[in-house]
């Protein structure tokens, strides 16, 4: 990366996972306008279900994920039983209305929950939404959780995507954000998983951790490639103790400056294309014969909560605590508050407490960014007809930086990215975006 751009490394873009972003949010939106949103599903309209399971076994001092650290798990069966009290009550307003083509389970921990459990979950899901043999199921895993006979009972469940989280194979960052687990460890998961018949293994790694220096995460991604996961997301780290306590267990002096960032990425990038992978958006990777790598090569790669995906459905359900789904123009999130949210669950309501409805100025910025982002480059004209005279000067004065420095090229009305500038696509869309503070002034948002 040219020494001119690592400066933009250091800014804390938000992720553009969903615009606007949930810094946007408000109680204005909640249970009532969720509902009405459901009313309006279609028939056979393709659907994405997202499932939250916030309980880990240990904390991580790098996560900014919406956690809490559990050891009994009489509360976990606590939780689960919300967690149907809330399938059940979408269920009720879809009436039948919609297709799953995709379930999720993310966290905090899904596999803290044990296979029986989990089970319970899918067979609800599947009594109230349906679900088909060609349904993608997916589920994020600790590899430190996995049990003996999990991947088995969980590829026979139907799951068939796993993630693992990887984040850096090397003890000393591993100890500088307390997260121990080993090469065989790691080694034996995967195993257990090609075993079990999973041909869509990811792997999620982190740059910009304490302690890491060039040699150490060289060795890392050295290891991944060995592994030969399908697919490897490599995220760059947010230091953000202000907002995040337990990020304020890592000492500042031990994180790679600007310079090191930039190294660790170009060598990642570097490493997985020569070894095969193809480059999807600005931080994911797939093998050529992966399902995201189709999608990208026939321009049907989208960006969802999950990041780049090739989930065609437009609408998100989301289920469990602090979950965000998405219908028809609305973001709608669920209660973060545990107790809170299983005593709504409980009572069979919805459990929606925020979100934000698009209006057409956002629908027509979010399809850039999201153009943008996925395809690397997008027709801007468009936004600029929308756009007030003061919006359309901030973006072209930030357009006019990057293209100064050669992040962007603009010819013609159409905006597109510098290849080698792929790590600085979400700077880019920030400069796409009408509401978004000054590029020193940006924090992290979903």
């Amino acid at each position: 990366m040219k020494k001119e751009w690592r400066r933009y490394l250091g800014v804390h873009a938000p992720r553009y996972t969903s615009y606007p972003t949930a810094l946007k949010f408000t109680p204005d939106v909640g249970a009532d306008a969720y509902a009405e949103r459901l009313d309006r599903v279609e028939p056979y309209e393709p659907l994405s279900v997202y499932v939250h399971v916030p309980f880990c076994r240990r904390l991580c001092w790098y996560c900014g994920c919406n956690m809490r650290v559990e050891n009994d798990y009489g509360r976990a069966l606590d939780y689960v039983t919300a967690l149907i009290a809330e399938i059940q009550a979408v269920g009720r307003r879809l009436k039948g209305r919609g297709r799953p083509v995709a379930v999720h389970f993310g966290g905090g921990t899904p596999n803290y929950l044990l296979a029986d459990d989990l089970a319970a979950i899918l067979s609800v899901i599947e009594g109230e939404f349906g679900l088909t043999d060609d349904a993608q199921i997916a589920i994020e895993l600790d590899p430190r959780s996995l049990r003996d006979d999990d991947a088995d009972r969980l590829a026979a469940l139907g799951f068939n995507r796993m993630s693992l989280g990887i984040q850096d194979f090397d003890l000393a960052v591993q100890e500088a954000i307390n997260r121990i687990q080993s090469f065989d460890m790691i080694e034996a998961c995967v195993g257990a998983i090609r075993s079990a018949g999973v041909n869509d293994l990811s792997f999620d790694v982190l740059y910009g951790l304490p302690k890491q220096t060039a040699r150490s995460f060289e060795s890392t991604i050295d290891k991944v490639i060995a592994l030969a996961p399908d697919r490897v997301s490599v995220f760059g780290y947010a230091h953000l103790p202000a907002a995040l306590k337990n990020q304020r267990m890592i000492r500042d002096e031990d994180l790679p400056d600007g310079r090191l960032r930039s190294e660790l990425v170009d060598y990642a990038d570097a490493r997985l294309c020569a070894a095969g992978y193809m480059r999807i958006g600005f931080d994911h990777y797939a093998k050529p014969g992966n399902p995201l790598a189709e999608a990208m090569r026939e321009g049907r790669l989208r960006r969802n909560f999950q990041g780049f995906t090739d989930d065609v459905a437009d609408t998100v359900i989301g289920l469990g605590a602090s979950a965000i789904g998405y219908i028809g123009g609305l973001y709608a999130q669920n209660e973060k508050d545990l107790r809170a949210y299983g005593e709504r669950a409980r009572r069979g309501e919805l459990t929606t407490v925020r979100g934000v409805r698009r209006t057409d100025r956002d629908e027509v910025v979010a399809g850039a960014i999201a153009a943008l982002l996925c395809r690397f480059e997008v027709d801007i004209r468009p936004l600029e007809a929308i756009l007030g005279p003061e919006a359309r000067r901030r973006m072209a004065s930030r357009l006019g930086e990057l293209a100064e420095e050669r992040v962007v090229a603009l010819r013609g009305g159409v905006l597109q990215i510098n290849p080698d500038a792929y790590a600085l696509a979400r700077v880019a869309a920030m400069a796409l975006d009408p509401d978004a503070p000054a590029f020193e002034k940006v924090s992290s948002a979903v």
